[in-house]
């Protein structure tokens, strides 16, 4: 085959791949026009070094796709269409900044720490700082700065556009956590207690539940409590490399079903998962109950092991095991004030 030929060849593959790519992606927004959106900083507060606001238009644009479900007043879910956003992930603006927890020397790990946006109108919500930093995905929450509707190609419906930039997260189910014009970012770590000295015994047979004066005891979880597997390979942020391991369990979200829970309560309250010796991990509450990937979290029980006590935290939907706690002796859940 002479190189003329050839090089004609490699020409048609190319320019085929390019134009099925370029009607792809027009195809995902056929007869929708762009919004863009005037976002060009956001401040940063709470426990960090040097507060202030952050210039976004520094920072890459990235994109990602949402189906987007509303819910009313009576818990009923509205389909409000389907959008391509184009913005900024919190990953990449929380990067921009140095923690400083107020906890440092009690507890260094950043797996306590939990992130507030807000607006002006002081309409909020709450982030874990895992689900920003530990994720599979980093663009999966986003400060939106354009859109476009990606409309049903054989309907003829137009699905209307967001007004003003906002807050968007990929991974919700129910649309609860989006803000409208968001204007501050906090970071927070979570102020409870630890113990005076490394405990001995790890060993917990059982899991207090507290939500607000609500509590109790979690032994021995019952059938009805879904039970699932999944095969990781573990990879931890320090330390590297975990091998691989068959992870059974009950759902997490199944054991806290008894912790009544309104939307309120989805968009500003975390869990908080800590052992006895004061390693914690929290979650928000919307990561656990309202997920769009059916990657939920695990509870391993142990039973009888005095090293890892009997109930373990997996957490699946995590790129790094940081989150992962062993011998659990308790799980909180607060609302954020």
């Amino acid at each position: 085959m002479n190189h003329t030929l050839l090089t004609c060849i490699l020409l048609f593959t190319i320019s085929t791949k390019v134009i099925a790519q370029s009607t792809d992606q027009d195809s995902l927004s056929a007869g929708s026009g762009t919004l863009d959106f005037k976002i060009t900083s956001i401040r940063i507060d709470g426990e960090v070094e040097n507060p202030g606001f952050v210039d976004l238009s520094q920072l890459p644009l990235r994109t990602v796709r949402i189906k987007e479900l509303a819910v009313d007043d009576t818990g009923r879910q509205q389909f409000k269409g389907a959008f391509l956003y184009t913005g900024y992930s919190l990953f990449d603006v929380l990067n921009t900044i140095k923690v400083k927890k107020a906890n440092e020397k009690e507890f260094s790990p950043s797996t306590d720490l939990y992130v507030i946006i807000e607006n002006e109108k002081r309409q909020r919500a709450v982030f874990s700082w895992g689900e920003i930093f530990y994720a599979r995905n980093d663009s999966r929450i986003m400060l939106s700065k354009r859109v476009k509707a990606i409309n049903p190609s054989k309907l003829k419906a137009k699905w209307p556009l967001p007004t003003g930039p906002r807050l968007v997260c990929a991974d919700d189910l129910n649309n609860v956590r989006s803000v409208n014009d968001p204007s501050k970012l906090i970071v927070k770590s979570f102020a409870g207690s630890f113990p005076a000295e490394q405990p001995q015994d790890m060993y917990s047979a059982e899991i207090k539940i507290v939500n607000r004066s609500q509590s109790f005891s979690v032994g021995k979880i019952g059938p009805s409590v879904e039970f699932r597997t999944y095969v990781s390979v573990g990879y931890g942020h320090g330390m590297g490399y975990k091998g691989v391991q068959t992870v059974v369990g009950y759902l997490l979200k199944d054991v806290l079903d008894s912790v009544k829970l309104d939307l309120n309560d989805s968009r500003e309250s975390i869990a908080v998962v800590s052992a006895k010796d004061g390693y914690r991990a929290v979650f928000s509450i919307s990561e656990i109950f309202n997920r769009d990937d059916n990657q939920d979290f695990l509870l391993v029980d142990q039973r009888e092991s005095k090293k890892d006590g009997r109930y373990s935290l997996f957490a699946s939907p995590d790129f790094f095991v940081d989150r992962n706690v062993k011998a659990i002796e308790k799980i909180e859940i607060v609302r954020i004030e």
